[in-house]
């Protein structure tokens, strides 16, 4: 009896741990771009060169169904991305002027 008590305790236990791991990896969106380097855009501000991840909260703070991302680099076409996923990764192909 009392070795399924200190099982029923330690499963218990681990579900508890384990609860909150999808807390552990970190959710959004990576943008990498061909080249990289790129300045990325999500609004009317800027994220960051590429590749650059934009965190699940900061997609949430927009609150829309799809964004738009702008991706300029000195010596390439500026493209914009429409974005309707909430993880995962985008590649984005640049063209050169």
């Amino acid at each position: 009896m009392r070795k399924a008590a200190g099982w029923a305790a330690a499963s218990l236990c681990l579900s508890a741990a384990l609860a909150g791991c999808g807390d552990l990896i970190p959710r959004g969106v990576e943008v990498v771009t061909e080249p990289p380097g790129a300045m990325v855009e999500l609004g009317s501000e800027k994220v960051g060169p590429s590749p650059v991840r934009i965190p699940l909260a900061r997609l949430k703070d927009h609150g829309l169904e799809s964004l738009t991302l702008v991706l300029s680099k000195e010596g390439y076409e500026t493209r914009r991305v429409v974005l309707d996923q909430r993880d995962g990764v985008l590649r984005v192909l640049l063209k050169k002027k």
